[in-house]
């Protein structure tokens, strides 16, 4: 198998009513393969019109279920499976259980892909001025998935009752055959209006696939964390052992303009601090306007039931809208 940074459009595609297209694989997502064709461009085929695929290039295939598997792409005889790879290494999967295609770099560097996102959000009305960064990283390897993500928002008003929201998170799935994998989770957060001036969290989670379509998936985590915060205004810091719970769910339409609903809840219950609760929910929809340039429609949520400060709130939301570039070799 071949492992460059710049593929050739050899690519062969046939379909089922005997059509060829050659070119290069940039995808398969959504329930559609996206095509660099050398006579017409991009093109986009729906996958169960696909026959047979065959490139030297390598790529990142993944089972509906959670497996995941990388080589060379080529189909058996009578088109109704998908082979992997050569040699005794090889692995065939039914087509139509293929969930996503990506391409499999060489270079680490080539696969990342995320975005950046800028937002302000001015209301005459009242005066309140807020503005707001976000950056989004992902890396996927056969066995590796890592997420980076970091917000930031800041809110002026007339009456200069400022405050900003802050924070770092990143994740690792150790992927599994099946259906289960292995996290890690790791976040840094600053939260004024609910009393944190800073706030470590550590954690180990247990995740399952629970659900996979080429328009929706939803995953679960089950798991524990350390928590280690500092109160607003110079308060004392305080460590706890807490269970982690939640999920996120995405929803995705293909067809321009692409949109997607991304939605992820963790719930905290404090083991060493009960009856404390804490939880977040983060809500983005995705409007994408060109291959790399995108609209989001953000929310967030959180919530403390025991703020560490007793002049601190316990809930603070908010939304934002902003405009995101999208980052990578490869953009699905």
């Amino acid at each position: 198998m071949e492992l460059i940074a710049e593929r050739k459009k050899t690519d062969l595609i046939i379909l089922k009513n005997g059509d060829q297209v050659t070119g290069r694989v940039l995808y398969v997502q959504f329930g559609m393969l996206q095509v660099n064709s050398a006579q017409a461009g991009d093109v986009s085929i729906e996958w169960p019109n696909v026959r047979s695929v065959h490139s030297i290039y390598a790529f990142r295939v993944e089972r509906l279920g959670g497996a995941v598997y990388a080589g060379v792409l080529d189909t058996d005889a009578e088109g109704g499976n998908l082979i992997v790879g050569t040699g005794e290494n090889a692995v065939t999967l039914p087509m139509q259980e293929v969930y996503r295609i990506l391409p499999y770099e060489a270079d680490v560097w080539h696969r990342i892909n995320g975005s950046v996102a800028l937002g302000y959000n001015y209301t005459k009305s009242s005066g309140v001025t807020q503005g707001s960064f976000d950056f989004d990283a992902r890396y996927a390897d056969v066995s590796l998935e890592a997420k980076l993500g970091a917000h930031y928002a800041a809110t002026s008003t007339p009456s200069g009752d400022n405050s900003d929201q802050a924070s770092i998170g990143s994740s690792l799935y150790f992927l599994r055959p099946g259906k289960n994998f292995w996290a890690l989770l790791g976040s840094l957060q600053r939260d004024q209006n609910l009393g944190i001036d800073g706030r470590v969290l550590l954690g180990a989670a247990l995740g399952r696939h629970l659900y996979q379509s080429p328009r929706a998936e939803i995953q679960g985590l089950a798991g524990l964390a350390f928590d280690q915060e500092w109160a607003a205004g110079g308060g004392n810091s305080q460590g706890s052992l807490e269970g982690v719970f939640g999920g996120e769910w995405r929803v995705f339409k293909f067809s321009y303009p692409k949109v997607n609903l991304d939605t992820d809840l963790l719930m905290y219950p404090s083991v060493t601090s009960s009856p404390r609760f804490r939880s977040s929910l983060n809500v983005t929809l995705t409007f994408k306007l060109t291959d790399r340039f995108s609209f989001k429609f953000s929310g967030f949520g959180n919530y403390d039931s025991r703020p560490p400060s007793e002049t601190a709130q316990t809930l603070d939301y908010g939304v934002t809208t902003s405009l995101a570039y999208d980052f990578g070799a490869v953009v699905p």
